[in-house]
């Protein structure tokens, strides 16, 4: 099977190690580290762009949503705002096996909105980027 499209400067390792660091950000510095690097891995971060190697981190995302700490949840709440908000497909890879590869994005993010209300509730590092993200998804729905 042929390799998910990726940035051509990442490593072998370079999207797994960005994910373990989602997972392990335990405070505010590790968590923008985190999602710095974790945008990165999936594209080019300054011109806020993405490779259809987003698609395949999804379920792992969604895991730490899910069960992670709550640094690591606010920083995939932040990267999830840039990658469903403002970034769009790296030109040359806006498909991935014949299907859009924002759309596939997009549905994937508006899929958590129930994680992210209960996250949204309450008054810690996570509710504010929760709210943020159910903004965005009730935006785009609309």
């Amino acid at each position: 099977m042929p390799m998910i499209p990726q940035p051509d400067s990442n490593e072998p390792d370079t999207v797994e190690k960005a994910l373990l660091a989602l997972r392990a950000a335990h405070d505010e510095q590790t968590a923008v580290d985190a999602c710095d690097g974790f945008l990165w891995a999936m594209g080019n971060n300054h011109a806020g762009t993405f490779h259809p190697v987003v698609l395949s981190v999804l379920p792992a995302v969604e895991q730490i949503l899910v069960s992670g700490q709550p640094w690591a949840q606010r920083a995939v709440m932040e990267s999830l705002i840039d990658l469903g908000g403002t970034f769009i497909p790296e030109p040359g890879y806006e498909t991935y096996l014949g299907a859009s590869v924002q759309d596939a994005l997009k549905a994937f993010i508006q899929s958590l909105r129930h994680h992210l209300v209960a996250l949204a509730t309450g008054d810690d590092a996570r509710a504010r980027s929760a709210a943020d993200l159910l903004e965005l998804i009730d935006d785009q729905a609309a």
